[in-house]
C-alpha cells in the first residue's frame, strides 16, 4: 500500500517547519523579550497574508476539491481585525505595511494560489494547520508573556471557537489531501509549494526580526556583566542582601551578576558559603539598553537605603 499523500506531506516539509518555528524573532517574542508592539507587527503582516488567502479561499468555494479545505470556522480575518484594533487603537489600519518578505509572500499567493487548485492548498495547509497545531503553543506563550487572555483580545486570531474537536478537524483534513485526486506529479508541486510557503513564513519573521530586535541579545548581556563584575561587585552585592529576608542578610558575602533579560537581572550570591542564584525584577519591562543603567542604580538606591548604607 502506497503511502498517505498527508504523511508524506508532512514528512517531507517536517524540516522546513521546524525551521520556521525556530527563528529568533518568535523565539524572543514568545519569551517575552520584545514589546507588545512586536507582537502588534506580526498581527499585521498576518493580517496582510490572511487578507489574499482568504481572498483566494472565496475563489475556489465552488470547487470539488479546493473547496472543501476551507470552512468558515477557519476564516482568520476579522479576529485579526478585532486584535490590531485592541493592539493599535481605531487607526490600526496605519499599521498595515508589509515588510519586505510579506511582499513577496503575498505576491507568490496572488501568482499561485488562484490560479491552481493545488497551489491554494498548499498555502492553505501550511497556514491553517500551523495555526491548529503550533500556532496554539505560540497563544500560550504570548498570553504568558504580555498578561493577555487567551483567547482574548489581542490574541484572538489563534481561537477557533467555531472548531470544537481541532485534532478529529486536522485528521479530516489530512484525510480529504489523502483522498484529492491528485497525481504524483501535482503531490510533489505541492509538496514544493508548501516548503517554499514555510520559507516565506521564515522570512517574514526575519525580517520582523530587524524591524524590531531583541534589545538584549547575548553580546549585550555579556558586556553588561563585564561592567557590573568588574566595576561594581559591592553594588550587586547590597542588591542581593536587600532581597533576602532581614535574618539572611549578612550570611550574603558575594556577588556577581550572572545574566539578564528585559523584565529582571540575575546573580550568583555566595550565601553562608554556598553560591546561590537570585533574581530581582525591575519595576519595568525594558525596551533598550539605556534603561538597564536607570534600573540597576534605582535597585542599588533603594538597597542602600532599606540596608542603612550611605549611596556613592
Amino acid at each position: 500500500m502506497s503511502e498517505p499523500f498527508s504523511a508524506r506531506l508532512r514528512a517531507a516539509t517536517w524540516s522546513d517547519h521546524s525551521s520556521a518555528e525556530q527563528t529568533t524573532f518568535l523565539d524572543d517574542l514568545t519569551r517575552g523579550r520584545l514589546t507588545v508592539a512586536a507582537h502588534a507587527a506580526l498581527t499585521a503582516q498576518h493580517y496582510l497574508v490572511y487578507q489574499v488567502l482568504e481572498e483566494a479561499a472565496a475563489r475556489w468555494s465552488g470547487d470539488p476539491v479546493a473547496g472543501g479545505f476551507h470552512a468558515d470556522a477557519l476564516t482568520r480575518l476579522p479576529a485579526l481585525a478585532a486584535d490590531l484594533a485592541f493592539l493599535l487603537g481605531a487607526d490600526w489600519r496605519d499599521a498595515l505595511t508589509p515588510v519586505t518578505a510579506t511582499a513577496e509572500y503575498i505576491a507568490r499567493l496572488r501568482e499561485i494560489a488562484f490560479s491552481r487548485p493545488g497551489g491554494f492548498v498548499a498555502h492553505h495547509y501550511n497556514r491553517y494547520l500551523g495555526d491548529l497545531s503550533g500556532g496554539q503553543y505560540v497563544a500560550r506563550a504570548l498570553a504568558r508573556a504580555y498578561g493577555l487572555a487567551l483567547g482574548g483580545d489581542g490574541l484572538r486570531f489563534y481561537a477557533f471557537d467555531g472548531i470544537a474537536d481541532p485534532t478529529a478537524f486536522k485528521d479530516a483534513y489530512r484525510t480529504r489531501l489523502d483522498a484529492a485526486p491528485w497525481d504524483t506529479d501535482e503531490q510533489d508541486r505541492i509538496i514544493n509549494e508548501v516548503k517554499l510557503a514555510y520559507l516565506l513564513n521564515t522570512e517574514l519573521l526575519a525580517d520582523l526580526g530587524r524591524v524590531h530586535p531583541n534589545p538584549f541579545p547575548p553580546e549585550v548581556v555579556a558586556q553588561i556583566m563585564r561592567h557590573m563584575n568588574d566595576d561594581h561587585p559591592a553594588d550587586s552585592l547590597l542588591i542581593c542582601q536587600a532581597t533576602l529576608p532581614e535574618p539572611a542578610r549578612p550570611n550574603a558575602t558575594a556577588a556577581v551578576m550572572s545574566g539578564m533579560d528585559n523584565r529582571g537581572i540575575e546573580f550568583q550570591a555566595v550565601i553562608d558559603g554556598v553560591e546561590t542564584p537570585i533574581r530581582v525584577a525591575f519595576a519595568q519591562r525594558l525596551t533598550e539598553r539605556g534603561q538597564v543603567r536607570v534600573e540597576v542604580t534605582r535597585l542599588y538606591r533603594e538597597a542602600c537605603a532599606l540596608l542603612g548604607v550611605p549611596a556613592r
